[in-house]
């Protein structure tokens, strides 16, 4: 159970979505990417071998105007690690992310007294589940519990499940973690330009389903641009007044020369963010490709539509 200051950040969190609309961070893997992860390499076991590079990364999303930042935790589940033989240091790299998510906002906060949280990233485990795969779905929760309890323990103030495609294994995150956490817990989902997940869920059945499993907000991120992920988050918000969040990819990307190109500019993303608020998303970030840049035009917009609500 969460004590003292702890919980009054919790409920700080939760009554501030309520007031008015949050920036989240930027890409992690596309961020690590430019500072050289290597393709199959594992992000996550730079919260230890890279940890300045990790809190820098941090750092500028914060300078950027985010009021919250991921942890470097996405794939830091059992059966992903396992992949990258280091499942036995699960514990090590999600309590590590979070540390240096802290230790960036603390020395933020030196110089700013405002609010800012830590989101506690769990990405799906990229297997496919029984009865159309090998991965047995108690092996799947007991993956996401062990995940869930190290997020907790370590002190973020909320849990986001993002770039879901199934709904049953989110199901079985969601469930890991309400039984293993009383932190705020929101779902998201990702669509691509059909408006539907690769396994065919649309942006309603996500709503109805999770907010009765008992997720505190509900979310569309990756996949697809602004564009198409403005339509399925106004889809979501036609049937529900509950927190919603959007984190879109910084457009379609491409081949270019062997590289991977995000084309939407900052200043692009931050025109589909006036949408975003128009229809009361509470929190608006960026997935693959954005950058401190995208967030800080995105941020300018936000910060000025609160003040308007002043």
């Amino acid at each position: 159970m969460l004590e003292g200051k702890e919980r009054e950040i919790k409920n700080e969190f939760l009554e501030l979505l309520n007031q008015r609309t949050l920036v989240m961070d930027g890409a992690m893997g596309t961020m690590l990417q430019q500072y050289g992860l290597k393709a199959g390499e594992c992000p996550e076991i730079w919260n230890i071998t890279n940890p300045d590079i990790v809190k820098k990364i941090h750092a500028s999303y914060l300078e950027a105007g985010a009021d919250i930042i991921l942890t470097n935790t996405f794939g830091a589940n059992g059966l992903k690690l396992q992949k990258y033989g280091c499942r036995n240091r699960l514990p090590e790299l999600n309590e590590q992310g979070v540390k240096l998510a802290r230790e960036a906002i603390d020395d933020y906060k030196k110089d700013s007294a405002v609010s800012l949280f830590i989101a506690g990233s769990i990405g799906p485990t990229g297997e496919i589940l029984e009865p159309c795969g090998p991965a047995k779905k108690e092996e799947v929760f007991v993956a996401y519990q062990e995940q869930a309890k190290a997020l907790d323990s370590s002190g973020v103030d909320f849990i986001l499940l993002e770039t879901f495609y199934n709904l049953d294994e989110i199901k079985i995150a969601l469930k890991a973690v309400k039984e293993n956490s009383n932190l705020p817990v929101f779902a998201s989902m990702s669509f691509d330009e059909s408006l539907r997940t690769i396994y065919g869920i649309t942006p309603e059945t996500t709503v109805e389903t999770l907010f009765q499993d008992g997720a505190d907000g509900i979310g569309a991120n990756c996949g697809s641009g602004p564009d198409a992920l403005y339509k399925v988050v106004a889809r979501m918000r036609a049937i529900t007044n509950a927190p919603l969040l959007v984190k879109p990819n910084a457009g379609v990307p491409y081949l270019e020369n062997n590289k991977v190109i995000y084309p939407a500019t900052p200043q692009e993303m931050a025109e589909y963010t006036e949408k975003y608020i128009q229809i009361k998303i509470n929190i608006i970030g960026g997935c693959c490709g954005t950058t401190p840049e995208h967030i800080k035009a995105m941020a300018r917009k936000i910060k000025n539509a609160n003040d308007g609500l002043v």
